[in-house]
């Protein structure tokens, strides 16, 4: 489990590790439970073999993004975020709108910053960074899309 993230944080060091990960094929949803991007994931897990010392991870997702909406009332939104693990990087909300339906549908470029922090503590876990979608409205989705983690140990 991560701690409950704090509004602001400082960094006083460059990080320890930077991960990226790239796609330029399309991918479009019209599911209203979070689905994963494929291959919008970055693996990373604690304790393998050697003690957890937690850690603090900032993830950056851009993407050219489209969205539509089947009710034409401009409601049409494509939600967008990181998972570390099973857990919602910070900030959370009920609207991670990452770009939504006005008029026709045209792709347009977002982007996007989460941030989840670990504590220390024994046993292995699975914190692996997924980008992962859903919808309000006819559909959306990503292309030529860029993920970013940055990994600060504690």
């Amino acid at each position: 489990m991560s701690t409950p993230a704090s509004s602001s944080f400082r960094i006083t060091s460059a990080p320890d590790v930077v991960y990226g990960v790239w796609g330029d094929k399309r991918f479009e949803t019209a599911s209203a439970d979070w689905v994963q991007v494929p291959g919008a994931e970055v693996e990373l897990r604690f304790g393998e073999g050697h003690p957890s010392y937690g850690a603090r991870f900032v993830a950056t997702f851009s993407a050219e993004a489209l969205c539509e909406d089947n009710n034409r009332d401009g409601q049409g939104v494509l939600l967008a975020t990181v998972f570390f693990g099973d857990e919602q990087g910070a900030p959370v909300s009920d609207n991670h709108r990452f770009v939504t339906a006005r008029g026709n549908p045209e792709w347009s470029s977002h982007t996007l910053v989460r941030t989840a922090r670990f504590e220390p503590r024994p046993g292995s876990r699975d914190v692996s960074a997924r980008v992962k979608l859903k919808v309000n409205g006819a559909g959306g989705g990503v292309q030529n899309w860029f993920l970013k983690v940055e990994r600060f140990s504690l």
